[in-house]
């Protein structure tokens, strides 16, 4: 068999450029119900290059949506599983993969890509590599699903409204972190056992499709890309475009991400966890630390005992964002 007639059908649609997507690299982050869709379908249309990102192992309740795990593969790494089935599915396609968390793979690896996907179920995981595909600017295809309800965005950094431009992440998961009592909620809940999702499998490939050809229209730079958030209700065979507008104030995409540096002003009396909290409220992070000089500061001291530097120059740090904030903190006079 051919290349060209693995390809022949596709390779009949106006504008399509095999070359280009055999000459390009993907990095796919999450391997679940939607995950596996999309790696899939990109396998089998020829991308060049995928490159899979999963900590997690397979388990039974994951074989009825999850299209690359069969039974003998429970208790297996993921992303070891879901590179040997791709291979298998296209021997062309060149398979690299990482059985860690998004966080922990080298920046690098993000740099080297032409476009990333985000098959992730949390919010904080949506904004962390939201948060990336800004820095290293690489489009980012992001979706999810929740029983018979899907959404899809793409999204264009600098271009189009990002993750954190949107008014469609819950208030709570934005400030629950961030109240006084934040971080005793947040060790009640992770004591807590993570109540599963309910899914069904003709949501996964349904958006793991709507996704998959959004990526391949990026890549080939034709028809016209998804620059607005997509919702999908199954139930009710609906589709709902909801218009975004990009955030000048954003703190990932908007214009004081592309600052040097950002002016805060904070009291002298005022502590570091004070100050943390309101640079926590203002952006929208969890829990920020400030770190001076690659130290990091204490939270309980007043910033008028905090040793600065000459210029009062601190970097923010969450796990919310891929890159840290650099700040000015200007100390005003009580």
């Amino acid at each position: 068999m051919s290349e060209e007639d693995r390809y022949s059908r596709q390779q009949l649609i106006p504008g399509w450029d095999q070359e280009s997507l055999q000459d390009s690299t993907i990095v796919i982050v999450g391997l679940g119900a939607i995950g596996t869709y999309v790696a899939t379908i990109l396998a089998s249309s020829g991308i060049g290059k995928l490159t899979l990102i999963e900590f997690d192992t397979v388990e039974v309740s994951n074989l009825n949506r999850q299209l690359l795990y069969y039974d003998k593969d429970v208790g297996k790494p993921k992303a070891i599983v879901a590179a040997k089935k791709l291979k298998e599915i296209n021997p062309k396609v060149q398979i690299e993969f990482f059985n860690k968390k998004m966080e922990d793979v080298s920046v690098s690896v993000y740099e080297k890509t032409d476009l990333i996907i985000a098959c992730l179920d949390t919010f904080i995981g949506r904004r962390w590599i939201n948060s990336m595909a800004v820095r290293v600017k690489k489009p980012l295809v992001m979706g999810g699903m929740f029983a018979f309800l899907g959404n899809v965005q793409v999204i264009i950094p600098y271009e189009t409204p990002c993750f954190e431009c949107q008014p469609l992440v819950p208030d709570e998961e934005l400030t629950q972190a961030c109240t006084p009592f934040g971080e005793e909620r947040k060790k009640e809940r992770e004591k807590e056992e993570e109540p599963p999702l309910p899914a069904v499998a003709t949501m996964s490939s349904i958006i793991g499709g709507l996704m998959s050809q959004e990526a391949l229209k990026v890549l080939l730079k034709i028809g016209e890309s998804l620059e607005n958030y997509l919702f999908y209700d199954g139930l009710n065979n609906a589709t709902t475009i909801i218009h975004l507008v990009r955030s000048d104030d954003c703190p990932t995409c908007g214009d004081l991400y592309k600052l040097e540096q950002i002016q805060f002003v904070a009291s002298p009396k005022e502590t570091v966890k004070d100050l943390s909290l309101r640079l926590a409220l203002t952006y929208g992070l969890e829990k920020p630390e400030l770190m001076i000089e690659g130290s990091f500061l204490d939270p309980d001291k007043q910033i008028q005992k905090c040793k600065l530097s000459e210029k009062n120059i601190a970097f923010v740090l969450d796990k919310n964002l891929a890159k840290p904030i650099k700040i000015v903190i200007q100390i005003k006079s009580d």
